[in-house]
C-alpha cells in the first residue's frame, strides 16, 4: 500500500512547486518548474494553461509512489481570474506586474474616492496594479467584450481549486490583501467592489482556508492517478500560508518576516486604527485565516533583488569585510525602486550611485552587458545593505515593539548578510530563522492534513514544533554614518 499524503500547489510569481507531505509534515517528494507570462493583445497575462498542464504531469510522475489523500492549494496574491456563464475564462488572468495600471491608475481614484479615504476604508494601500479593483477597472473600462462575458470572479487559489473540482468558492485572506474589495471594519464587500460588481461576480460566502471545496474531477484523478476521493482545500493566500503555523502554535508578540518576490512582515493586532503616518507609509490590513485583522508592510524585495542582481555577472559573496569596507567608504549605494508604487522609499529615483558616477535603473536595463560587474562583491554589499536598510523601515511602519520576536521565512533566510545586516539595524528585537524551509508550502500543507483528518487549527498546532535558530548582529561598522549618506539619495 502506498504511504499517505498531502500534496501541495504552491504557485509563486516566479516558482511553482509540488511538495507532498507525510502525517509528520515532512517533504517526502517534490517537483518544481517556472512558468513564465505571456502577452494577450498587449497585456501580461499568467500562463495557467501550462501552469495546470504541469501540475498535473507532476500529480502523475508522483502519485506512482505515493497516495495522495489531498490537495492544498497556496498562490500569490493581487491575481484573479474572470468566467463566462460557462465557467471558462472570459479573458486570461491578468498578471499584476503588467505594465497597464498607469492607463487607469488616476481614473480609478476619480471614480471611487481619494486614496486616504480608501485606505481606511478597505485596509488597503496605491500599490499600483497590484490592488485587484484596478485591475477590474481596467477590464470593466478598457475590455468591455471581455468583461460582457464576466459571470464569474475567483481568485486564483480558489480559481486553481475550480480548474480541479469544478467548484466555486471563496475564503478569507484572498479578498483581504490589499484589495479594495473587502470593507475590514464591516466585514463585508466594500462599497468599491459594490459598484464594480465585484461582490456579486464572487461567490458571496467565505469559508475556511482548510474547509473542502470539493472532490478532485474524475477525468483529472484517472489521467494522474489519485483516488477517487481525493479532497482539494479552498485554498490560502501564501503570506497567510506561511503565518499559520505561527497561529496554530499560538505564539504572540511577534512578527513575520515572509519573502521572496515580495517581502512581507505580519504582525497580528486587535485593532485597525491607522495613523495619518503610517496610512502615507502604506501600513495595511490583511485578514488572517480566521478572519481576523494582520497588520502588514510589503515591498517587492525579492524582485528588487533580482532586478539588480541582473546587472552583474558574479554570484553575491559579500561577507562582513566587504560590507564593512562599502560602509566605511560611503561612496556605493544601490537605491531601490523596480516597482515604484511598491518601493520602501516613496519618490526616491531608482539607482546606482558610485562615487561620481549615477547610473539609473532604466538606464542600466536599457544598457547590453553586465555594466555592474566591475563593482565586483562591494556591489552585493551595497545591496545587501539597502534591502535591510529598507526591512527596517518596514518593520518600523508595521508597529515593531522591543522585545518582539521577528521571524524570518522564506528566500531571503538564505542570505546571511541581509539576515546579520537586519540584526545589527534593530538591537531592540530578536531575529531567528527557523527550520520552516518552504514555510509558505508548510503552512498550506497544516491546511490539507486539516481537511483530510478533521482536526482544527489548535489541535494540528499540537502536533509540530518551529525549531528556532538566532541571527547574531555583526560589526559592520558605522552603519548609522552609511545610513545618513544613504538617506541622501531617497529623501525626494
Amino acid at each position: 500500500m502506498k504511504p499517505s499524503v498531502v500534496a501541495v500547489l504552491d504557485v509563486g510569481k516566479t516558482n511553482k512547486k509540488v511538495s507532498l507531505y507525510d502525517r509528520q509534515f515532512n517533504v517526502v517528494a517534490s517537483e518544481r518548474t517556472t512558468v513564465d507570462p505571456k502577452q494577450w493583445q498587449g497585456v501580461e497575462v499568467e500562463d495557467t494553461e501550462a501552469l495546470l498542464g504541469w501540475f498535473r504531469s507532476a500529480l502523475k510522475k508522483l502519485s506512482d509512489d505515493w497516495a495522495i489523500r489531498s490537495i492544498a492549494i497556496t498562490t500569490h496574491g493581487a491575481t484573479f481570474a474572470l468566467l463566462d456563464d460557462k465557467g471558462a475564462l472570459a479573458l486570461p488572468v491578468i498578471s499584476y506586474t503588467a505594465a497597464r495600471g498607469e492607463e487607469v491608475q488616476e481614473e480609478f481614484y476619480e471614480t471611487f474616492g481619494d486614496r486616504t479615504d480608501l485606505h481606511r476604508a478597505t485596509s488597503s494601500p496605491d500599490v499600483g496594479f497590484a490592488n485587484m479593483a484596478k485591475v477590474m477597472y481596467f477590464v470593466k473600462t478598457r475590455l468591455p467584450e471581455a468583461w460582457a462575458k464576466c459571470r464569474h470572479a475567483l481568485f486564483y487559489g480558489p480559481y486553481l481549486g475550480y480548474e480541479l473540482t469544478g467548484k466555486m468558492g471563496c475564503e478569507p485572506t484572498y479578498p483581504g490583501n490589499h484589495t479594495y474589495f473587502w470593507d475590514f471594519a464591516a466585514k463585508t464587500w466594500s462599497e468599491v467592489a459594490h459598484e464594480l460588481g465585484a461582490d456579486t461576480l464572487f461567490p458571496s460566502e467565505l469559508a475556511s482556508p482548510w474547509d473542502r471545496l470539493g472532490m478532485i474531477k474524475p477525468d483529472i484523478a484517472e489521467e494522474c492517478g489519485l483516488p477517487a476521493d481525493c479532497k482539494v482545500t479552498y485554498g490560502i493566500h501564501d503570506s497567510n500560508a506561511n503565518l499559520l503555523p505561527y497561529l496554530a502554535r499560538g505564539y504572540d508578540n511577534f512578527m513575520l518576516n515572509s519573502t521572496g518576490t515580495w517581502c512581507v512582515l505580519m504582525r497580528p493586532c486587535d485593532t485597525l486604527n491607522l495613523t495619518d503616518g503610517e496610512v502615507g507609509a502604506k501600513v495595511f490590513f490583511n485578514l488572517d485565516a480566521l478572519t481576523r485583522p494582520v497588520r502588514t508592510c510589503i515591498f517587492p524585495a525579492g524582485m528588487e533583488y533580482d532586478t539588480f542582481r541582473g546587472f552583474t555577472s558574479l554570484k553575491d559573496e559579500s561577507n562582513v569585510e566587504i560590507v564593512r569596507r562599502v560602509v566605511e567608504n560611503k561612496s556605493l549605494f544601490v537605491i531601490p525602486g523596480a516597482l515604484p508604487d511598491a518601493s520602501a522609499f516613496p519618490g526616491a529615483t531608482p539607482r546606482v550611485i558610485q562615487g561620481g558616477t549615477v547610473r539609473l535603473l532604466d538606464d542600466l536595463r536599457e544598457r547590453s552587458g553586465k555594466p555592474m560587474t566591475p563593482a565586483g562583491q562591494a556591489y552585493y554589499g551595497a545591496l545587501n545593505l539597502a534591502l535591510a536598510l529598507a526591512t527596517r523601515r518596514m518593520l518600523e511602519w508595521c508597529g515593531v515593539q522591543a522585545g518582539t520576536q521577528v521571524f524570518i521565512e522564506g528566500g531571503f533566510a538564505n542570505n546571511k548578510m541581509y539576515c546579520a545586516l537586519l540584526a545589527t539595524l534593530c538591537p531592540e528585537q530578536t531575529f531567528a530563522l527557523t527550520n520552516l524551509k518552504e514555510g509558505t508550502s508548510f503552512g498550506a500543507a497544516l491546511t490539507g492534513w486539516m481537511l483530510s483528518e478533521g482536526l482544527g487549527l489548535e489541535q494540528i498546532g499540537g502536533e509540530f514544533a518551529i525549531e528556532t535558530t538566532p541571527v547574531a548582529a555583526e560589526d559592520f561598522g558605522d552603519l548609522a554614518s552609511y545610513e545618513a549618506a544613504f538617506k541622501c539619495f531617497t529623501a525626494e
